[in-house]
């Protein structure tokens, strides 16, 4: 058994640094064909979301998901049923995407031509550049800018099933481009005169298309979201997730209960002692993070956490967590006086272990591992959120962890902080649920994040808009964060049980990570050989 293990680790460990699975070419070319399938006919640089447009691509689909079904792939090697099952969802993602969530015609927030942070958007949205731009750069980067006006003229004619809820964060998020292309055009015309035509016209028509949704707002149906039936559907076929709506509001509150008496007692133990101030100044903030960046890729390494590869360095100079809303011209700087802090600033500036936990060796580790992974399904970049239960939970599971072993014990402040990012995460679970079951409006689901999140956050906290503007916009977001770390643990505690006393964490996560940044469900039938949860969602 010992002899199996250790055999288990080194494989595990090869793939990590070079995944190495021989993929099936029919496989890989109907991946391929899909995928140019899925992006929108783009008419310069205007993407088509047209009825037209789009009812074409989706006469397409059903002949393409038939080829597919028709491969006889009982008999593969699991890896490469998992590859098929990869497909499958992202097949069915794009069947969902035209029958239930349609974003064309729903979503103004979704024709954001700018890639600022939004959640969901069309595709070609640009960042905005450093000026003045290269000669070289300059005619592509204009012939973007000059298509804003004519892609926000579709919008109108496409948005026939808008909602007021959706309609009402294009709004805001309409506000903030137009300000971002306003700034352009003033530094433009300082520094490269040629950019600023296109850049007010940009400005110009954001504006417009603003104004039109303040006027047609009221007259929407408020609720944005699925319906319960659909996102059950969803959350099972697409993103091959094995809870459902009430086991996830069951499973939700358990957790918020848990974190807040986790709290309570943690405050009980540190009684007396003040919490940590938050930093004054970038300088302190940066020196801060350097710290506990350097501590926890130590501590993973030195006490066999996982493998932490030569490839994963903290970014520096990275700054605070930036929102879109950061972006905004109107907004001060992160630290000008008087300081304005969001939620998660409340927490990092004071103590950033349990956020960097989240996202070091959690989301940017997951990033550079995936841009070297040489498979064609496997590497690649999921659509439709399939991976974003898997991306969250394991990012949210590394913060606990880090309680757990022991990296927080002579930290009361971090110990409390950290119980008060589970309260917040777990209180984003029903707001989610009760939003795509069109039982809250947006209000609705904000006052309830607000209320039971215990402190920093009221209903103006930029992490709480911008929290429910994702989880209404892209449905498995909020709750990915608990219940994917429920999952996880689901699946360390099954491997834990089989294994007994050989059971080494290292070789857990390590294991963990070769499989891919996938649906934890296809990475629990790769590591047990046990099909049938997968079987479930077929």
């Amino acid at each position: 058994m010992r002899q199996l293990l250790t055999m288990m680790v080194a494989l595990a460990a090869a793939m990590l640094a070079t995944p190495a699975q021989a993929e099936r070419p029919e496989l890989v070319a109907l991946f391929k064909e899909f995928r140019t399938l899925a992006k929108p006919v783009r008419r310069g640089e205007v993407p088509d979301y047209t009825d037209a447009a789009m009812a074409t691509q989706a006469r397409a689909l059903p002949a393409m998901m038939a080829r597919l079904k028709a491969m006889d792939e009982a008999k593969w090697p699991v890896a490469d049923r998992v590859d098929y099952m990869l497909l499958l969802a992202e097949m069915r993602g794009l069947e969902f995407r035209h029958r239930v969530v349609r974003p064309w015609k729903r979503d103004p927030a979704f024709y954001s031509t700018t890639n600022l942070g939004f959640g969901p958007k069309i595709d070609g949205a640009f960042s905005i550049p450093e000026l003045p731009l290269a000669p070289d750069k300059l005619p592509a980067f204009t012939a973007k800018l000059a298509a804003v006006p004519a892609i926000l003229a579709q919008a109108r004619g496409n948005l026939t099933e808008a909602r007021g809820d959706l309609a009402r964060l294009g709004i805001t998020q309409k506000g903030i481009e137009a300000r971002v292309y306003q700034q352009l055009a003033d530094k433009a015309a300082k520094v490269q005169p040629e950019l600023a035509a296109p850049a007010r016209a940009a400005a110009a028509a954001t504006r417009d298309f603003a104004a039109w949704l303040e006027r047609i707002a009221p007259t929407l149906p408020a609720h944005g979201g699925i319906g319960r039936a659909e996102y059950d559907w969803y959350l099972r076929y697409v993103l091959l997730f094995p809870y459902t709506w009430e086991e996830m509001r069951v499973i939700g509150e358990r957790e918020h209960d848990r974190a807040m008496v986790s709290l309570k007692l943690e405050e009980h133990r540190n009684r007396g002692k003040p919490m940590t101030a938050p930093a004054e100044s970038m300088a302190e903030f940066e020196r801060r993070r350097g710290i506990a960046d350097a501590q926890l890729l130590d501590w993973f390494a030195r006490y066999d956490v996982m493998t932490v590869p030569d490839w994963l360095k903290p970014p520096v100079g990275e700054g605070p967590y930036v929102l879109p809303g950061d972006r905004d011209p109107a907004k001060p700087g992160p630290f000008d006086k008087p300081v304005d802090r969001h939620f998660f600033r409340m927490a990092e500036d004071r103590e950033p272990l349990t956020l960097r936990a989240h996202n070091l060796p959690g989301h940017l580790f997951d990033q550079l591992m995936r841009q070297r992974d040489t498979r064609a399904i496997r590497g690649a970049q999921r659509l439709f959120f399939i991976d974003g239960t898997r991306a969250e939970g394991w990012s949210f599971y590394l913060e606990e962890m880090i309680q757990q072993i022991g990296i927080l014990d002579d930290k009361p402040a971090a110990r409390e902080i950290n119980y008060i990012l589970h309260a917040k995460r777990a209180a984003r679970v029903l707001p989610e649920l009760m939003l795509h079951a069109n039982a809250w409006t947006y209000d609705e689901a904000l006052a309830s994040l607000t209320s039971r999140t215990p402190y920093w956050m009221g209903p103006q906290d930029a992490i709480a808009r911008f929290d429910m503007e994702l989880y209404l916009r892209q449905p498995g977001y909020g709750i990915g964060y608990h219940i994917g770390k429920v999952q996880f643990e689901a699946l360390m505690a099954d491997i834990a049980a089989r294994e007994g006393r050989e059971f080494q964490l290292k070789r857990f996560h390590d294991r963990f990570h070769a499989a891919g940044v996938i649906p934890i469900s296809l990475i629990r039938w790769e590591m047990t050989g046990d099909e049938s949860e997968v079987a479930r969602m077929r």
